[in-house]
């Protein structure tokens, strides 16, 4: 059952104190205070029903128990409540708010199983919430529930990198939980307006360049983000049918967002990867389905984690099992480093 909110009233800065809280996280109490708590009960399921709600969100063991039993509650831990009800209301408000930028910051280390699972706690309240839009939306089930499973996904890839429960990629997570991005098929998608900078593709035309390319080339234009979660093959096949879906899934659901292309900003858009992997591999077929923005970054590190989910001390501490992880520990051994590059194609 929904648990309705304790009687204890706390201020910021008493929140701030009695959980030490650094000075950073200032700016983001003094931002929950106006938003307050919702009207209505923080809708938290509990025990069965919060095992059975974590499944659906793609959480599975050992996070699934662990998780299920830390859940928080306003008796037990009143200053933690204070944050999550705020946070809570702040995520439900966001929803259907594609260009919200909410701060969703990392609580401390000392705060232990509740600190690292704080935004777990979020979301799972709001979990009902985000479904229900999809559904007013006209967005099925297998759709919705793909797209928020994500969270399971990210908590599984949190345990293979530090051996232990928790997130710490809520900003990411927070797109699906309001309506922004949309798992369908192999691949993800986000409606957003083509921008420079932040929010933005990492590279994209300006001026004449974006004319040149002709309609819905220029900076506030509708698209549409690509992205590659983790898992599973990377055939032609179902990224065919990805873009299909996708094409159909946005003219439907949200025919306001007109949009002429899709922008995919990733290290598997680096055509160095081109000259060791032959041409009928699946990262070189998705390569060519892009045209490439002038531009590259270098980010070994984000690469590394991406595929090994660790960035070593030492190359010599990877233990390369596949043609793609020799080739990437290859590469960097012989002095070169690997580069994110946008892309984008016509839809």
């Amino acid at each position: 059952m929904p648990l309705r909110r304790g009687t204890v009233e706390l201020s910021p800065a008493t929140v701030a104190r009695r959980l030490e809280l650094p000075d950073q996280l200032t700016r983001w109490l003094d931002s929950l205070e106006p938003v307050g708590p919702p009207p209505d009960e923080v809708p938290m399921p509990r025990g069965q029903a919060a095992l059975e709600q974590l499944g659906r969100l793609g959480v599975v063991e050992p996070d699934l128990t662990a998780i299920a039993q830390a859940l928080p509650t306003p008796e037990q831990q009143p200053e933690l409540w204070w944050l999550l009800e705020r946070a809570y209301h702040q995520v439900r408000l966001d929803i259907g708010r594609w260009d919200a930028a909410t701060w969703l910051p990392s609580l401390p280390a000392h705060l232990g199983l509740l600190g690292r699972s704080f935004w777990v706690f979020v979301f799972l309240a709001a979990a009902e919430e985000m479904h229900a839009w999809h559904t007013r939306m006209g967005i099925g089930d297998d759709v919705s529930w793909d797209t928020l499973a994500d969270l399971g996904r990210h908590i599984a890839r949190f345990r293979r990198r530090n051996d232990t429960t928790g997130l710490d990629s809520q900003f990411w997570i927070g797109l699906h939980f309001r309506g922004a991005l949309y798992a369908l098929g192999r691949l993800q998608f986000n409606p957003y307006r083509l921008r420079m900078g932040m929010a933005g593709p990492l590279f994209w035309y300006e001026g004449a360049a974006a004319s040149a390319l002709g309609p819905g080339f220029q900076v506030g234009d509708g698209a549409l983000g690509v992205h590659i979660p983790a898992g599973g093959a990377l055939s032609p096949a179902a990224c065919d049918e990805s873009f299909a879906m996708a094409g159909r899934f946005f003219r439907r659901h949200f025919p306001a967002h007109d949009f002429a292309v899709a922008t995919c900003t990733s290290w598997l858009l680096d055509d160095q990867l081109a000259e060791y992997l032959r041409p009928t591999t699946n990262i070189v077929q998705f390569q060519k389905r892009f045209q490439l923005v002038p531009g590259v970054r270098e980010d070994d590190r984000g690469t590394f984690e991406f595929v090994f989910d660790r960035v070593p001390e030492s190359l010599d501490d990877l233990a390369p099992r596949t043609q793609l992880e020799r080739v990437l520990v290859r590469h960097v051994q012989a002095g070169g480093h690997w580069r994110l590059r946008t892309g984008w194609l016509r839809l």
